[in-house]
C-alpha cells in the first residue's frame, strides 16, 4: 500500500496534464475512459489457465492425435484461430468448441465470429440524455 500512495501525486499530475490537454483541444464536452492492465492475476500458478493450457485443452478434447485444430491463439486480445478444413475434417462446428471452452469454469464467456457479426448488426439503442438543469 506505501508504493501505491506515493505513485499517487505523480499520477494524479499526469492525468491532470492528460486532462487539460484534451479540454484544451476538445472543450469540455468529452468522455474520457481510463482503463489498465494489471499484470498477472494474484490466483497462485496452479489456478492460471494460460493460452497454451486453453490451445493444448482443445486439442486434448476434439483432436488428440493431430493437434492441428488451434493454428494461433493470441493472448493479449483472447483471439483464438481454427483451421476450419480441420473442423470440418473432424465432423465439428465452432459452436462445439465454443460450448466446451464456455462449460469450462475458468472461462467467462466465449464469443464466435459468427456472434460477433450478430453483435454488430444488432439495433442499437440510444441511451437517452438528460439536458443539464439551468444554474440559480
Amino acid at each position: 500500500m506505501t508504493a501505491m500512495i506515493q505513485h499517487e501525486p505523480l499520477m494524479d499530475r499526469n492525468l491532470a496534464g492528460i486532462l487539460g490537454a484534451l479540454e484544451a483541444k476538445v472543450g469540455k464536452d468529452y468522455l474520457l475512459a481510463v482503463t489498465a492492465d494489471h499484470g498477472m492475476p494474484s490466483a497462485p500458478p496452479e489456478r492460471r489457465h494460460l493460452s497454451p493450457a486453453l490451445v493444448d485443452l482443445l486439442h486434448q478434447r476434439f483432436d488428440p492425435e493431430a493437434k492441428q485444430l488451434v493454428t494461433f491463439y493470441e493472448p493479449e486480445n483472447a483471439q483464438m484461430f481454427v483451421d476450419e478444413d480441420r473442423l470440418l475434417h473432424l465432423g465439428l462446428i465452432l459452436d462445439d468448441l465454443a460450448r466446451f471452452l464456455g462449460a469450462q469454469p475458468f472461462v467467462l464467456a466465449v464469443f464466435t465470429q459468427d456472434d460477433a457479426r450478430r453483435a454488430a448488426a444488432a439495433p442499437k439503442t440510444v441511451t437517452p440524455t438528460r439536458q443539464p438543469e439551468p444554474r440559480r
